[in-house]
């Protein structure tokens, strides 16, 4: 190549690098004039807000609203999903929030704290002791081990939920976790898991040998060696979903795209039998 061929090219690449900078200073300036503003006004629901870097790790994002708004909008999900069979969020004598990070949902329960026994938790000290401290009046807290079983007894809570927590696990550990839910939860009472499907995988641009898998083996996993953190990214066919009544398990519903935060990801609500 000639050698103002060679140089054109860098110069290309080097206009390439600093408008790319330019474009994430700006994210991040933007970012930081928003939370700023939360900031100075409060939280949604007068609870303390988490610190940027906890934001980032939980939701992959440091932005304020968008860890309000997004815990806000799953609060009202899973209650107008148990009013709809019957049995509202206020029946429950005790719920567990498995991967309940900084407390982006759990604090929305604030209104149970006198007559529910309520309990997170997360397999990261550092989001617990947040929890913990700024919490604490709403929920106790636990750390859990990257692998079960928790500390809990069998059947201790009439309900549990698990956001977001099955999409970042590797294949291996899906069917444990699941079994260990199943095992804490009171036979009659209901366990909610929400987890990456086919609309997903449509929108990251599975190929058709990706969606092949996911079809035969039910879970699909990338970075698995991150399992645990959101590099680690799972899927899950509703054939496998549908193959949890086996744990004895008993599907009571199940919403496609049924997370209304941005993410879409699948609904399932069971009843232990």
């Amino acid at each position: 190549m000639p050698p103002q061929g060679r140089s054109a090219r860098r110069l290309a690449a080097g206009e390439e690098s600093r408008m790319k900078l330019i474009r994430e200073l700006r994210t991040r300036y933007r970012t930081q004039i928003y939370n700023s503003g939360y900031r100075l006004s409060g939280s949604l629901d007068g609870y303390p807000l988490p610190p940027r870097k906890l934001l980032q790790l939980v939701i992959g994002s440091g932005e304020v609203a968008w860890f309000q708004l997004g815990g806000l909008f799953m609060h009202q999900t899973i209650s107008t999903l148990l009013r709809r069979h019957q049995r509202p969020i206020e029946s429950f004598s005790s719920i567990l929030d498995f991967g309940c990070g900084c407390g982006r949902i759990l604090r929305w329960w604030a209104a149970l704290k006198d007559r529910c026994d309520i309990w997170g938790c997360d397999y990261n000290p550092v989001l617990v002791n947040w929890c913990r401290r700024n919490l604490g009046d709403i929920a106790s807290f636990a750390v859990n081990d990257a692998d079960p079983p928790l500390d809990f007894p069998s059947g201790a809570f009439e309900f549990v939920y698990s956001y977001s927590v099955l999409t970042h696990l590797s294949t291996e550990r899906q069917q444990p976790w699941i079994a260990e839910l199943t095992r804490v939860v009171a036979r009659r009472g209901l366990l909610l898991l929400t987890v990456h499907g086919l609309r997903c995988a449509w929108r990251s641009g599975f190929s058709t040998d990706e969606l092949r898998r996911l079809n035969e083996e039910g879970v699909v996993a990338f970075m698995e060696e991150r399992s645990g953190s959101n590099d680690c990214a799972a899927y899950h066919s509703e054939g496998y979903m549908r193959g949890l009544c086996a744990l004895g398990l008993e599907l009571v519903a199940y919403v496609p795209g049924g997370v209304r935060d941005g993410s879409e990801q699948d609904l399932y609500l069971y009843r232990r039998v």
